[in-house]
């Protein structure tokens, strides 16, 4: 029987590449019995002795599926983890010219003919189908039952860029696999005989099948599959995952990653949190960003920005109806990457959580969120302010900004509802799709209002400043007790900033909320940045930068190098003292 503290795993195709790496505690299955005990003496010479077992698996063969099916219940009563790693390219690749290939660039760049770099027979598309779909579903099928006797059964299906719809020019099988809702196991099947129905036609060309046929329509078939499953087994974690390009047998050893980083993107999808994404395909090179407070000014420049390197952006905004009308204002520019519109209210915890299952729902996880949304919490006299930039007395600092506004309880209320509680609460909600990023990226819009020379109250300042004991509890005494003395009327004696406290104190929230983020999560890179006096709505478009200079000076921070800084505030491109 199964011990209730042990997991157990199944890589297939595991005797090299990408599924040893994956190497957990693990049932190794491969075709070739040799290769595969060899694969195991290799794990155990590292250290790993007693963690990992031999099977012999041909996923072509029903039978071998069926004994290992077997040997897991017997050996360990149940199953926690399949990895559907088994495949093949279904066809004989030139390897030579594919390296040369490689080596001159002209991959990276689109310009290959891969048609030119391959042979392929009917029978290598019939075992390919076999193998990479077929084999992977009767795994799946065989190994379910066991799989339903864990906690938390995962299963993560091995597929590729390759098989994304957009390199299938079939309309009719691109019409099979997107729609949703009539996606069956028979429809798919329906796809792959086509297919072999035309190759042996000789008419794949005509029907708009691609190159590499059967390589490509299986991966995308096993994406389907991975669609149905996690649609049927509601409690599991089903994912299909492209680990990359990595230097593998089956490219030649050509690829560009290690293979240690390709077995790191599956691992990632074994080891997913219960309420982690289901249904998702995931692609390394994809990076998917979402831009709070976006449908004009600095977010809108900023969702061009990062549209513009061809990443999927969400560009949100209270305003459904000026949401919609910016994302078609960006279209219409013929941005390379994709913008699409979700409404959000950051002061509204329910349609923080519905953009949250959005992104898990339609990408499975995010790279980049930008906390945008914010507010000046007052009411601002726009032509006394304007007169006051154009004199030159604003940048003198010879202004006080109090003459020129009216604050009320309610509007600093809101404004902390929306500058920190609100990127506080959409930050909280979209982690869990950040953490499933290779760079996850947080950057806070601030403002450098909020550095702490601008807050006379020593209490409040002690509180920012002591990096020992900053948490999140004691930010929340600070707004706490700003609003407390706002109701007395006793601001300006408790050293609180005499213009505008709370865009002031909000931002220096922010700030410290940054640094509290940044020291829990080690591997995301987590700024706050203020972009400039900028010409936006807040400030009645009398600011000194061009919306161009401060959407750019956040998207520098959302495109941070791995090793790059984190927990910092930056004013003008370089790291402010707080």
């Amino acid at each position: 029987m199964a011990e209730a503290t042990k997991r157990y795993a199944v890589v297939t195709g595991a005797n090299k590449g990408i599924g040893l790496e994956t190497g957990f505690t693990v049932v190794l299955t491969a075709r070739d019995e040799k290769r595969g005990l060899e694969a195991v003496e290799k794990l155990k010479e590292s250290g790993l002795s007693g963690q990992v077992v031999f099977h012999q698996l041909d996923v072509a063969n029903p039978a071998t599926v069926a004994s290992l099916a077997d040997f897991i219940k017997t050996q360990f009563g149940k199953l926690d983890i399949l990895v559907n790693n088994a495949g093949i390219f279904g066809s004989i690749l030139d390897g030579d010219a594919f390296k040369d290939v490689i080596a001159s660039g002209a991959a990276e760049r689109g310009g290959v003919d891969l048609s030119k770099l391959v042979t392929e027979t009917y029978e290598f598309a019939e075992e390919c189908l076999q193998i990479n779909y077929y084999g992977a579903k009767r795994t799946a099928e065989a190994l379910i039952p066991l799989l339903q006797l864990s906690d938390s059964p995962r299963i993560v299906n091995v597929s590729s860029g390759a098989g994304k719809l957009k390199n299938i020019p079939n309309d009719w099988a691109k019409g099979v696999f997107t729609d949703a809702e009539n996606l069956t196991e028979e429809r798919v099947d329906e796809v792959l005989t086509e297919l072999l129905k035309d190759f042996k036609e000789g008419s794949l060309e005509s029907k708009g099948w691609p190159s590499m046929p059967a390589y490509i329509v299986s991966k995308a078939a096993l994406n389907a599959y991975t669609r149905i499953l996690a649609k049927k087994y509601l409690n599991f974690r089903i994912n299909s995952v492209c680990p990359g390009f990595v230097k593998t047998d089956m490219n030649c050893n050509v690829g560009v990653l290690p293979v240690e980083e390709g077995g790191a993107r599956v691992a990632k999808f074994a080891l997913l949190p219960n309420d982690g994404p289901t249904g998702s395909f995931f692609v390394h090179n994809e990076v998917y960003a979402v831009v709070t407070g976006a449908n004009k000014g600095i977010g809108l420049e900023t969702i061009r920005q990062l549209a513009s390197k061809g990443f999927t952006v969400v560009l949100t905004a209270r305003d459904e109806k000026r949401g919609l009308e910016a994302v078609e204002k960006l279209k219409e520019s013929g941005l390379s990457g994709q913008v699409v519109f979700h409404q959000l209210d950051v002061a509204n915890p329910a349609t923080v959580a519905s953009l949250a299952d959005f992104i898990k729902t339609q990408f499975g996880k995010l790279d980049i969120l930008v906390n945008n949304a914010g507010i000046g919490g007052s009411i601002v006299d726009g032509d006394a302010l304007k007169a006051a930039v154009a004199s030159g007395a604003m940048e003198r600092g010879e202004v006080d900004l109090s003459k020129l506004m009216t604050e009320t309880y309610e509007l600093t209320e809101e404004c902390l509802q929306i500058n920190y509680y609100g990127a506080k609460r959409t930050a909280e909600a979209l982690i869990p799709l950040l953490q499933l990023s290779d760079s996850p990226r947080i950057v806070n819009v601030s403002s450098s209002m909020g550095k702490l020379e601008k807050i006379p109250s020593d209490r409040a300042r002690g509180v920012f400043t002591d990096a020992e004991n900053l948490t999140e509890e004691r930010v929340d005494e600070v707004l706490t007790e700003l609003l407390k003395d706002f109701k007395e009327g006793s601001l300006e004696r408790k050293g609180w900033p005499s213009s505008m406290p709370a865009y002031t104190v909000s931002k220096a929230a922010l700030n410290a909320y940054t640094r509290i983020l940044a020291k829990k999560y080690l591997n995301f890179r987590i700024n706050s940045v203020c972009p400039g006096f900028v010409k936006t709505d807040i400030n009645f478009n009398a600011g000194f930068l061009p919306v161009e200079e401060g959407g750019a000076r956040v998207v520098k921070l959302a495109l941070l190098p791995n090793g790059g800084p984190t927990g910092s505030f930056f004013v003008h491109n370089e790291v402010s003292d707080l």
